[in-house]
């Protein structure tokens, strides 16, 4: 299965021009979140030669708008899709999704997308003090997985551990996306690391809201299974 990466906001600065959040193509005909600037998303995916006409499921990870501004501009042209989502996600974002004349999917379990491709069903995390609910993508290929995030709010640990209850005989290969680190202390993410490294996550591509720091100290624990990403990467489960 081949996973691209379609966008990525990561830095300060992309965050104060509104050029943040994290978009991903799965196979031909899944989008995983949508990028918060739907001009860049437009024209990577025109760059990238990809084919939104193929687009049948788009899964939103969570409803902030970094995640799905470019969704508006998919759904406005093509309705032959499903849009999934956490249950919790704002009565007011399910209320446009649907105005669009698209199906809205509420995934509160593990749920099959297609063959091969799954949500996590909803995952409750804190962010902000305030309760936050996400889902993940996990991609089967054989007996390996690979977990795509896009905030990873709830927690990158909490996230592969709740895959791995549903998944017992298979190891995570891969996890990337946003890991959201940024602001976590060099203790926190030490021992997210080697967390990570205890659950036998062979490769990682961190992105997005993973933060600096976090990414160079990943880099240095991995080494050659760390993964360089930028837009039109290319990630094969």
């Amino acid at each position: 299965m081949r996973i691209k990466l379609i966008a990525d906001g990561y830095s300060g600065w992309d965050r104060f021009i509104r050029r943040w959040g994290i978009s991903f193509l799965i196979g031909e005909d899944v989008l995983f979140d949508t990028f918060g600037d739907p001009g860049i998303f437009l024209d990577n995916v025109k760059r990238l030669n990809i084919d939104l006409s193929k687009i049948r499921h788009i899964v939103i990870s969570h409803d902030h708008w970094d995640h799905i501004s470019g969704l508006w501009s998919v759904i406005d042209r093509y309705k032959d899709v499903a849009v999934y989502v956490c249950p919790h996600t704002r009565p007011e974002i399910k209320e446009k999704i649907a105005s669009f004349g698209v199906r809205v999917v509420d995934v509160p379990f593990l749920s099959s997308i297609e063959e091969g491709i799954f949500s996590s069903g909803e995952i409750r995390g804190v962010y902000a003090g305030e309760d936050i609910f996400e889902q993940a993508l996990v991609i089967k290929f054989l007996k390996r997985l690979a977990v795509v995030v896009g905030c990873a709010h709830p927690g990158i640990i909490n996230i592969v551990d709740k895959v791995k209850e549903h998944f017992t005989k298979e190891r995570i290969y891969l996890v990337l996306g946003g890991l959201h680190l940024k602001d976590a202390s060099r203790p926190e993410l030490n021992d997210t690391i080697s967390a990570l490294r205890a659950r036998g996550v062979s490769k990682i591509a961190p992105m997005h809201c993973t933060g600096t720091q976090a990414v160079e100290l990943i880099r240095k624990e991995y080494g050659i299974d760390f993964l360089e990403a930028g837009a039109g990467s290319v990630f094969e489960v």
